[in-house]
């Protein structure tokens, strides 16, 4: 999955190799970062800025880290986009969304703390210290003279859609709306969904590994995360010991009461990290206009690779109806279930 994401970004930045390149001393937009480099000419009218975002290094600290960022911006742009990844995957993993949604939007990639580059000194708290990264790149594009012009919109998937909703509920104002695929309920869930998978093979039997019930119970203790991080490989293919973590209890099932913003989530009905009912949890939180797509996605995050046009069709029609304000017209809680998958006849969109 981590190669997909990867192979589309590098794909995206394929118009760069023949743009002009400006260089100068880095620009600053308000307190939140820099315009470090101009690259004009990407695509027709587009600009793609190299950015660079000040964020709080946690909730209590005056102390900042150095987020590195692209912004691709047209001077006819009626919103803008702030795209929010993963777990171990960084600013250019999102590029495949520009796609998406067309040349009549600005976009936001930038690599969460502990990601992609200026590493040095960084955790990964899975959300929790991550929603100061959301808030510090929201802030900056805000503050930028031209892309603050225009509506600001967030779309994130895994970890980043629960950033998205950890800086939302926290700042209320912060996006007009919020796309959030595949956000989990709470790390606290995910690593007992993670645990109680874990098992080996002897003789053809397959053998639960003893104490898991230990483990999830001191989960966030220090020393028991030492053992925690190797067994997630295990549990979920992710290898948590590529990226410095700090595992600390983060709640977006909890958080997203505080989000009054519409919303749209999305999640693969065989996901095995995100279940029906930890995403059903999240939606059923949120307090104003929402609306679930579950999808027939194999894997997690796998919605936009297994039904792209749909999933453009979609996303683009949730953003429309929120700048012509026609979504105050609409169902204000609604679940959308895929039944019959693309090879059994399903509609694509």
């Amino acid at each position: 999955m981590k190669n997909l994401w990867l192979l589309c970004g590098v794909i995206m930045l394929i118009p760069y190799i023949s743009a002009d390149e400006f260089s100068a001393a880095p620009e600053p937009v308000g307190v939140h970062g820099t315009i470090d480099e101009i690259i004009q000419g990407i695509d027709l009218d587009a600009t793609l800025e190299k950015v660079t975002i000040f964020s709080k290094k946690d909730s209590v600290s005056t102390e900042q880290f150095e987020r590195k960022g692209l912004l691709v911006r047209r001077p006819n742009a009626k919103a803008t986009i702030l795209m929010c990844h993963g777990f171990m995957c960084n600013k250019f993993d999102v590029g495949f969304i520009r796609s998406l949604f067309g040349p009549e939007y600005n976009f936001l990639a930038f690599d969460f703390r502990a990601h992609g580059e200026l590493t040095e000194g960084q955790t990964c708290t899975f959300g929790r210290d991550e929603a100061n990264d959301v808030i510090a790149a929201a802030s900056f594009a805000k503050e930028h003279p031209e892309v603050g012009k225009v509506p600001l919109f967030v779309y994130g998937f895994s970890m980043g859609a629960a950033s998205a909703i950890q800086a939302q509920a926290d700042h209320p104002d912060l996006f007009k709306g919020l796309i959030l695929d595949c956000p989990f309920d709470s790390v606290d869930n995910v690593l007992k969904r993670s645990i109680n998978t874990l098992s080996f093979s002897l003789f053809g039997y397959q053998v639960y590994i003893p104490g898991r019930q230990l483990l999830h119970k001191y989960a966030f203790h220090p020393y028991v995360q030492a053992v925690i991080k190797p067994l997630l490989k295990l549990a979920t293919n992710m290898d948590s010991r590529q990226i410095d973590t700090h595992i600390v209890p983060v709640t977006p099932h909890e958080t997203i009461k505080k989000v009054t913003a519409p919303c749209f989530f999305i999640c693969c009905k065989k996901d095995k990290m995100v279940s029906i009912d930890a995403i059903k949890a999240v939606f059923d939180g949120a307090s104003g206009y929402k609306k679930l797509w579950l999808t027939n996605g194999r894997c997690h995050c796998d919605s936009f690779f297994y039904n792209p046009e749909g999933y453009s069709k979609r996303i683009n029609k949730f953003v429309a109806s929120i700048l012509d304000d026609s979504i105050q017209h609409k169902k204000q809680n609604k679940i959308i279930e895929d039944v019959y998958p693309l090879d059994a006849g399903g509609p694509i969109i």
